[in-house]
């Protein structure tokens, strides 16, 4: 029989009554949990089971009125809306509101990096950049709702044009340059699909209307030093000085010496802590990389070089920043101009890493090994167990190492002397 006002009234605490018969909606029903009896629905959406209340009896819900909004949400199932979803999201919720939402939970480590690990305080950085210069001038009064995939092509194509190009202060005396380009629409754009994503297991929206969306994709980058070019490096790095006679900054020169040495990232030499380095084993035990924990084995000559850097008191960093709690922060402009100055086109610091891999192929070493001299993800499995190098790494490094020194023109790479009273950033 269909329910009726006496049945509900009557109910058990700790008992459900469904509708039945002639007149009935199927799956709606009242729950008596404890003292107040609430009108309900039952129904599957995505495979999964879920319960939705409608409300408790009494104004404005009868008996007759709580069938009626079944009937309503039951409509709204079928044409595939949860009514669990819809209650949930925040009314009025647009774009800029969300992403707020989305790097509060970022910078409480909630949000996880393709390698399951927390965003890094640069990465965060980044975003936040993205989000302030391009998504919230362009889409952020917008309610999430509304977006779509033609608002997502809209936001590619301002962004791509340089709609949200732009100079920004950053700092005191910084600033960033804003242009925009097909290569950071796509960045952006891939931010963004994150947000969408996150905010779909949130239940703020169904779908995330990023996927499927295309955007530009640069090929890999190929450009590594070729041996003409590390001579001509190596004879800058030796000097210590540009066409312009004006000296480098010692740090800078030992850094960009030690990635072409090591192969390491720019972030992990510049950060790189003397508890770090470990000189008789010849390795470095990195705390925290891209991909985690990292144990890379390393030739005598970069041994050398840290062997040479002064220490600074009261500093844990091996190459120290004006302010000695931080470390140096010049390497960007630093590298432009020594790679200027010998005349390089085209490279950056990452391009030095690079050059370190393609100097072990050329020494016939294979990709899983070289793959353990840059300390990529796919070692990470064992590396956790593992506390001094692997044997066959060990005599990798040492010889990509001396076959780099070797192009570099100098059989051992000077190091300035640092005084901890003249140590200043570039930038």
């Amino acid at each position: 029989m269909p329910l009726t006002k006496t049945d509900v009234e009557q109910m058990e605490p700790n008992s459900t009554m469904w509708d039945s018969g002639r007149g009935s909606v199927p799956g709606f029903g009242v729950r008596r949990q404890t003292k107040h009896p609430s009108f309900c629905i039952k129904y599957s959406t995505k495979g999964k089971q879920r319960w939705f209340t409608i409300g408790r009896l009494g104004a404005p819900w009868t008996v007759e009125t709580a069938r009626i909004e079944a009937k309503r949400l039951f409509g709204l199932i079928a044409a595939g809306e949860d009514p669990s979803v819809a209650r949930d999201r925040p009314p009025g919720m647009n774009v800029s509101d969300l992403c707020d939402r989305y790097m509060v939970a970022a910078e409480a480590g909630a949000i996880l990096t393709r390698f399951n690990r927390p965003k890094k305080a640069s990465t965060l950085a980044i975003d936040k950049g993205r989000i302030s210069r391009h998504i919230k001038p362009l889409i952020g009064g917008k309610a999430v709702d509304e977006i779509d995939s033609r608002a997502v092509r809209r936001l590619i194509g301002d962004i791509t044009t340089g709609k949200t190009a732009a100079v920004v202060k950053t700092k005191l005396r910084g600033r960033a340059n804003v242009r925009g380009g097909p290569a950071t629409a796509a960045r952006v754009a891939d931010l963004l699909s994150g947000i969408m994503t996150w905010a779909v297991d949130e239940g703020v929206i169904e779908h995330n209307p990023v996927h499927r969306v295309r955007r530009f994709r640069s090929e890999a980058r190929q450009r590594f030093l070729s041996n003409e070019e590390l001579g001509r490096l190596g004879a800058i790095l030796a000097a210590g000085k540009d066409r312009e006679a004006k000296a480098f900054n010692p740090h800078a020169i030992n850094i960009v010496a030690l990635l072409c040495l090591s192969g390491c990232r720019v972030g992990e030499m510049t950060g790189l802590r003397w508890s770090e380095v470990d000189f008789g084993l010849k390795c470095l035990r990195l705390e925290d990389t891209k991909t985690g924990k990292s144990l890379r084995a390393i030739g005598d000559p970069a041994i050398s070089i840290l062997r040479a850097q002064s220490r600074i008191a009261g500093s844990p960093f091996v190459f120290t920043g004006s302010r000695r709690k931080a470390p140096y922060q010049g390497i960007g402009k630093e590298t432009r101009r020594i790679l200027n100055a010998a005349n390089i086109e085209g490279a950056t610091p990452h391009t030095l890493r690079h050059t370190f891999a393609s100097v072990a192929s050329s020494l016939g070493y294979s990709d899983g090994t070289i793959a353990g001299l840059l300390g990529h993800k796919g070692r990470g499995v064992t590396s956790r167990y593992i506390h001094r190098p692997d044997q066959a790494l060990a005599s990798a490094a040492q010889a990509v190492s001396e076959k780099i020194n070797g192009l570099l023109n100098q059989a051992q790479i000077p190091t300035l002397p640092v005084e901890s009273t003249d140590t200043t950033d570039s930038s």
